[in-house]
């Protein structure tokens, strides 16, 4: 079986925890990993080059595509064939001629293990030589923003995406949680929204009260969404979604997953002075670090977080240093007698 195939046959198996199906980081990494992905576009008279596009390619034939020298991997090979040696073969390029980190390289190998585990225990492939995988040491950082950085942010950018990070502050949800909410989720008379498991990462049904902060966002989406009826009356019975976009050529649509966190995020980042790794995601991390550090319980904070495990809302809780000293200095009253 080649290297190719164990990765159509491992993408169109369901997951087995949650029986739904693979995520679309894992779509990207093992095709890239199975076929030449497409890098630049060389443009036959400036001899530029440019980030690759279709539409930049389709709309100029003549520019020529630069295809990315690190892809394709095992493209080809016989899957039992891989061996340890070829796995620090492949580390050293990501690490050396992609640049990426560790936390980028373990991505891969992650994938590319599940991929050949897969294909030993489900497809029953004997290889020659089980690869070893060994993760690299992450960077850690401490992924939380302070409530006047998050201000910040919410000033620099646009109304829609403003009002996407306030909901996601107030809610800790996660970014497809967020860009896709339903107004059928939304049940005004009881003031909750009940996420459906299909739209979970941990497959179950996910609970959330409307707190002000959260019933102040979806009143101004109303007001948004009852002037878009008024202006394009042929979105009547279309505008599903709390979060859509009102420009031309994307309206009443919501946005693309990437489309959330791109130029104009990074912009707007950028301008209020943050870090460039923060993400929509830290906001998840600053949701759960503002419940620590105004006093929420750990098995409080998973419900209203909708965490699983308590080793997992550990990961995203995070204590500023005049928390950490407040809680160290709890017991000097013990000694004060």
């Amino acid at each position: 079986m080649t290297f190719e195939e164990a990765v159509q046959l491992y993408l169109r198996t369901p997951t087995k925890k949650y029986g739904n199906e693979k995520s679309q980081i894992a779509h990207r990494t093992l095709t890239w990993m199975s076929s030449k992905t497409p890098r630049a576009l060389r443009d036959p008279d400036s001899k530029k080059l440019m980030q690759y596009s279709k539409r930049l390619h389709d709309a100029n034939p003549r520019r020529k595509i630069v295809w990315d020298e690190t892809s394709a991997m095992f493209a080809g090979r016989d899957i039992k064939s891989i061996n340890s040696l070829d796995v620090t073969k492949r580390e050293t390029s990501l690490r050396y001629d992609k640049g990426l980190s560790a936390a980028g390289i373990n991505n891969y190998l992650r994938y590319l293990r599940a991929l050949c585990i897969f294909s030993k225990d489900r497809r029953s492939v004997k290889f020659e030589d089980f690869p070893t995988f060994e993760l690299g040491t992450e960077e850690s950082r401490v992924e939380w923003l302070e409530p006047q950085d998050a201000l910040k942010l919410i000033r620099w950018l646009d109304p829609l995406r403003a009002d996407m990070v306030r909901f996601a502050l107030a809610k800790g949800l996660r970014n497809s949680n967020v860009r896709l909410l339903k107004w059928s989720h939304w049940s005004p008379a009881s003031e909750d929204i009940i996420t459906p498991k299909t739209d979970t990462k941990n497959g179950e049904a996910h609970h959330l009260i409307v707190t002000k902060s959260a019933r102040d966002v979806l009143q101004n989406r109303m007001q948004v969404r009852d002037k878009l009826l008024r202006d394009h009356p042929c979105l009547e019975g279309k505008l599903e979604y709390v979060f859509v976009q009102d420009s031309t050529k994307s309206l009443g649509k919501p946005f693309y997953r990437t489309s959330v966190t791109n130029k104009t995020w990074k912009t707007a980042v950028r301008l209020a002075g943050l870090p460039s790794w923060v993400r929509f995601h830290s906001l998840r991390h600053t949701f759960a670090s503002w419940h620590v550090i105004a006093g929420t319980t750990q098995k409080e904070l998973m419900e209203v977080g909708g965490w699983k495990t308590a080793s997992a809302v550990g990961r995203y809780t995070h204590q500023n240093e005049e928390h950490k000293k407040k809680v160290a200095s709890r017991l000097d009253r013990v000694f004060e007698v």
